[in-house]
């Protein structure tokens, strides 16, 4: 009988995974051998991690590819020590062995990923509870969503293979469900509102500006949601060697609804004119038309919650 056909009739338990290896030695044998036991589970977790994007993507969550962990087995078994050497065996030119492991076993590294996971969902979870500043509120939702999705990754490989849930996965999937409702709650009065220190026509400018892509409400500040307070007043003129020069000086505070401020944007406009009202007229043309209305755009839409 040939040696691969000796190893063929060398099985595992029920439910076991098992690595084949041939080599020129022993050691050369193991070696292959638990490199094919790590091919065996490896594909087991491909299977399972696909699974899991096309169950979660056909629900409300879109999970984007940005979320998919790396994966813990790639070429070596991490915990090669619980892997059991069930038979070696030296042919006319090869060596073969056969190793076995317990699916237990092998959930070891993704039980102890799970338990990390799980461990960093209840710290952000926290922070996306208790944090009233947008940017930060996002990133804690967002850090949620990706711990949330690794522990759920884990969990179906697990359950694949016929394991039981550990004793933290229900507090992870509380504290999950906890912060996707805060958000979602704060989602429904984190609009953008408008306040200018006063009502004139470059206040009047600006909005009509940034309010053509941004939904900003002119109302006052509900208690969530971010606060856009235009301070820009008048311009300043002064006469120079018969010459109208004027200055206007553009701000606008991006502010919690309770007056904390996150960031002043700031610009400035200048011309100049014999004519005072010429110079003013310009100087007005000049702001509506200015470059910097995009930028501002932009860094308002970072100040904003990613709502569904």
């Amino acid at each position: 009988m040939q040696l691969s056909e000796s190893l063929d009739t060398v099985k595992c338990e029920a439910g076991e995974f098992r690595g084949l290896g041939m080599g020129n030695n022993r050691e050369e044998a193991l070696s292959t051998a638990y490199s094919d036991l790590a091919k065996q589970i490896y594909s087991s977790v491909i299977v399972s991690t696909k699974y899991l994007q096309k169950q979660v993507l056909n629900g409300k969550e879109n999970i984007s590819s940005e979320y998919e962990s790396e994966l813990i087995v790639k070429s070596a078994l991490l915990n090669a020590h619980d892997a059991r050497i069930l038979h070696t065996e030296r042919g006319a030119n090869k060596t073969g062995a056969v190793l076995c492991m317990s699916r237990a076993d092998a959930a070891k590294g993704f039980t102890k990923q799970q338990q990390l996971a799980a461990d960093s969902l209840a710290l952000v979870s926290h922070i996306v509870a208790n944090v009233e500043n947008p940017k930060r509120k996002n990133e804690a939702w967002h850090k949620t969503q990706i711990f949330w999705n690794e522990i759920m990754r884990i969990q179906n490989l697990l359950e694949g293979w016929g394991l039981e849930k550990a004793n933290y996965f229900d507090s992870a999937s509380e504290a999950y469900l906890k912060a996707r409702e805060n958000y979602k709650n704060y989602c429904q009065n984190a609009n953008f509102f408008w306040e200018p220190e006063q009502e004139n026509d470059y206040s009047a400018i600006a909005f009509s500006i940034l309010s053509k892509n941004l939904k900003i409400e002119k109302s006052a500040c509900s208690t969530s949601g971010v606060l856009l307070n235009y301070k820009g007043n008048k311009p300043d003129c002064a006469r120079k060697f018969g010459v109208h020069s004027c200055s206007y000086q553009p701000l606008l505070s991006i502010a919690s609804c309770q007056g904390a401020e996150y960031l002043l944007l700031k610009n400035s406009i200048e011309n100049a004119h014999q004519k005072q009202e010429f110079a003013l007229e310009k100087m007005q043309e000049n702001f509506r038309t200015a470059d910097f209305w995009k930028e501002w755009e932009q860094e308002i839409r970072e100040w904003s919650l990613q709502c569904e």
